[in-house]
């Protein structure tokens, strides 16, 4: 990993590492080795299973876990939180306060959902972050610096990005997903895309962006890809709203077509992940001061 060279302090470079699994619900959990001898960890698994296999590659690194952070409150990235802590007892997991809460109340039915739909891979009860933080902040986590930043509503209702500025290494959370189908069921495109300029504005020298799906690699063409995505699903449901309105038709016809487009992985625990969005997209769009005119 580049090292970053704007401080004449001396850094020791981080060294990071993924456990993920390939095809549909692949997600990332990482570690990042500390220079106090320990390891972070960000993101934890969708389901008990995967979580199980997450945390074998987590203790084969041989170090501690000092901590734990989560990027953002949908069930694939904190769901293992339950087993990491019986692995690691009483190590600290952080969030933003709006990410604990909706874990915590389940704001948006997430655990519910999950619960119903996975039982047997599921816990009963979900781990909460007992670390919280409003807005931005910067953690100092065994020798290692780590700065937070609330990225607000997109692919979530609220995400956080992780940012090591000894090694300009991104971690995202799902605001990128590199060339793996994106959830817009929250419908927050508009504001996805707006955070994608926030980021690059907030981090312009970051050398390695972690997204929450897909492989690690240089910012660019990452985020244009995003960008892409974002752009030509939102176009495309404006042209069949604009053409049949918000009908059945219009949406079967979003969703042949973001197919064609971009034949990508579904990384999702959603059965049909480009019909979901297309619902979300529709939703987004039928506010008033959204509606596309024909």
């Amino acid at each position: 990993m580049a090292q970053d060279t704007s401080s004449a302090q001396t850094v020791l470079p981080a060294k990071t590492g993924v456990w993920t699994y390939r095809g549909t619900g692949t997600v990332n959990t990482y570690w990042i080795e500390t220079p106090g001898g320990g390891v972070v960890v960000i993101d934890v698994q969708r389901d008990l299973v995967h979580a199980a296999q997450a945390l074998a590659a987590v203790k084969a690194v041989g170090k501690p876990v000092r901590a734990i952070l989560i990027t953002h409150a949908h069930p694939d990235h904190y769901t293992g939180l339950g087993l990491f802590r019986k692995a690691f007892p009483g190590v600290p997991v952080y969030s933003s306060k709006a990410t604990a809460d909706a874990v915590r109340y389940d704001t948006y039915g997430a655990n519910a959902g999950t619960q119903a739909d996975a039982p047997d891979i599921t816990p009963r009860e979900f781990v909460v972050p007992g670390i919280t933080f409003d807005g931005d902040t910067t953690l100092q986590i065994d020798g290692l610096t780590i700065i937070a930043r609330e990225l607000g509503a997109g692919e979530a209702p609220a995400t956080t990005a992780y940012y090591l500025p000894s090694t300009r290494e991104l971690f995202p959370g799902d605001a990128i997903l590199n060339r793996l189908h994106g959830p817009l069921r929250e419908a927050h495109t508009g504001e996805w895309l707006g955070i994608l300029d926030r980021i690059e504005a907030m981090y312009p020298n970051v050398a390695i962006v972690h997204p929450g799906h897909g492989a690690s690699g240089p910012k660019e063409p990452m985020f244009d890809d995003e960008r892409l995505y974002l752009r030509t699903c939102r176009a495309i449901a404006a042209e069949e709203i604009a053409r049949g309105g918000f009908t059945d038709a219009a949406k079967a016809a979003t969703v042949r077509r973001i197919n064609a487009r971009f034949p990508y992985t579904n990384p999702t625990g959603i059965k049909d992940i480009v019909s979901d969005s297309v619902d979300g997209l529709f939703r987004e769009f039928s506010q008033p001061s959204s509606t596309p005119l024909p």
